[in-house]
């Protein structure tokens, strides 16, 4: 196999000379209702490996990306590993109608390594409509109209997607598990369109 940025013969998709060589950032956003939002990568830097999520390698592009990513947020961050994880979910964005795989799924996967609960359909939009075409203002009208289901055993939840543009995805997510009785804690995201 080849590595897709250099082009070198490696047994991953990306070789670990250009994992390594990615501009590695730590973004902070704090939505309106202070979800704090952890990014690992700026998407100027990682576009054209992130939108290959749509296309026969990108399920293995975002699983190299997406263990890179958390094991450097918990270097960064390791005081999270001490949190309760018998009462922590790692919930994934997904979306109701998916292609052959879900692109938040693949990163919440990632957290499994470090002794998470991982949660693949308990927060689902069923709105189908794409929301990377529409204006910020069009995205803030809209809403995602989802649904949560998740045991009464998970009372904190982690929030995990691939992208996040203007944040009104994730508010809205967070204020549904709210709405549950439930505290999500924070959400983390593969990279941060501002950068």
């Amino acid at each position: 196999m080849y590595c897709v940025i250099c082009q070198a013969l490696s047994l991953q998709i990306i070789c670990k000379t250009c994992l390594e060589n990615l501009w590695h950032i730590e973004s902070k956003r704090e939505l309106l209702n202070g979800l704090k939002v952890f990014s690992s990568f700026a998407l100027s830097e990682l576009k054209y490996l992130v939108y290959s999520k749509n296309n026969i390698i990108g399920s293995r592009v975002l699983t190299r990306l997406g263990k890179y990513g958390v094991q450097k947020f918990f270097e960064c961050h390791q005081e999270i590993l001490t949190i309760q994880k018998k009462y922590t979910a790692v919930i994934c964005i997904r979306n109701r109608t998916i292609g052959a795989y879900s692109h938040s799924a693949i990163l919440a996967h990632c957290f499994k390594k470090y002794g998470f609960r991982v949660f693949y359909n308990a927060l689902i939009t069923y709105n189908d409509i794409r929301f990377s075409t529409l204006t910020k203002t069009q995205r803030q009208e809209t809403s995602r109209n989802f649904k949560f289901t998740l045991h009464k055993q998970f009372s904190f939840i982690i929030l995990v997607d691939d992208i996040i543009t203007t944040g009104e995805t994730l508010l809205e997510a967070s204020q549904v598990i709210m709405q549950h009785n439930r505290t999500p804690l924070f959400a983390w995201t593969l990279c941060d369109s501002r950068f």
